[in-house]
Formats: C-alpha cells, structure tokens, sequence
C-alpha cells in the first residue's frame, strides 16, 4: 500500500487508513479488515509505540445549543436596548469559535433596567440562558439569580471587581465600586 501512515496528533476520517496489524494492534476507534487497521470514527490519531497500538480519540463537534441551554460568553457590546455577547461555552464544552448572542434590556433582571450599560460592560463574562435559536443570532437572558455578570473587571484600573452587597461590585485596587446584575455564582461559575 502507497498510503502515508498518519502520525500521532493527525486528523483522520472514518476509513483512513492507519497501518498493517504487524505494526499496530487496533483499539479505541479502529478497526482491523484484512490485515488493516483503519478508523472507525473522525478524530485524533495517537500511536503508542511502545505497546504498539493505534487508537483514534473522537473529534467532538460543536456542542448542540437549543433553547434552555446555559451558555457562557463575554459581553462585547452595549447599545440602547442590546448587549452583544460572545459565547465561548454551551453547557460547559469550550466553542473552538464563538458564536453570537444577544441579551435585550428586557431579559437582563426583573427589575427595571433603563439600558444595559447601566448593569453590563464591554468585557463582563456572563452566564445565560438561551430563550431562542434563530439563525446565527442567538437570544439569551440572564432573569434569574443564577444567571448574569459572573467575572467583571474594573473600568478604571483593570483589577478584578468583587461582590459588595446587592448588584455591587468594588475594586479592590482603587476602591471603584459598580454596578452589574450579578450571579450569585460570581467568581465561581462552571458550566
């Protein structure tokens, strides 16, 4: 066969081709025909050359998102009704891209909020949940105490805020205090 065997660490297809049996014994993610060893699912080759086995680790592909999903994102902007939000994580697996969410002021509290700069700022990590898949544009909302600013930073001097009492956080650098719709799992959120 005039096939270049894969290394570890490359990407391969269902089928590829991965050695003969007298160089690999097939595991994880191959299987054997004819003397072959080939993939079985798409994924990361790993070669073991001293117990002399082939496997393929499962490529995962971007995780499902469907209303009532919990999302984590960064807000990356603020406008008069709208926060728009860059989602890195879908019920806790990291996005190799980020997909684009957006919080109307309407979603952000309970309370009334006049706009959402007045509770988020550019840079804010937030945890929501998803109300609504269209498109490209996700609609997400942070109603609820778990839900909301979840790491924020100092607009004066960078440092990272702290919870100070309700929807209160402080500096502990400069001793700015802001405002934020804050999760009750601020500094500690795991999806």
């Amino acid at each position: 066969m005039n096939v270049e065997r894969p290394k570890t660490g490359s990407f391969v297809l269902p089928g590829d081709w991965l050695g003969v049996i007298e160089e690999f014994s097939p595991n994880e993610g191959t299987y054997d025909e004819d003397g072959a060893v080939f993939a079985s699912n798409a994924g990361i080759v790993l070669i073991d050359k001293v117990e002399r086995r082939v496997k393929v680790i499962p490529f995962e592909s971007r995780p499902f998102i469907k209303k009532g999903s919990l999302v984590l994102g960064m807000i990356v902007s603020t406008g008069k009704t709208l926060s728009m939000v860059d989602i890195a994580r879908i019920e806790g697996k990291t996005l190799t891209s980020p997909l684009s969410g957006v919080i109307h002021v309407s979603q952000i509290s309970n309370q009334f909020i006049e706009k959402p700069s007045d509770v988020f700022k550019i840079g804010d990590i937030v945890k929501a949940r998803v109300i609504e898949v269209r498109s490209e544009l996700i609609q997400l909302s942070t109603i609820g105490k778990n839900l909301g600013v979840v790491l924020a930073f100092c607009s004066k001097c960078g440092s990272t805020l702290f919870p100070k009492g309700n929807d209160v956080l402080t500096c502990s650098v400069c001793g700015n205090k802001e405002k934020r719709k804050i999760s009750l799992n601020y500094g500690k959120s795991k999806l």
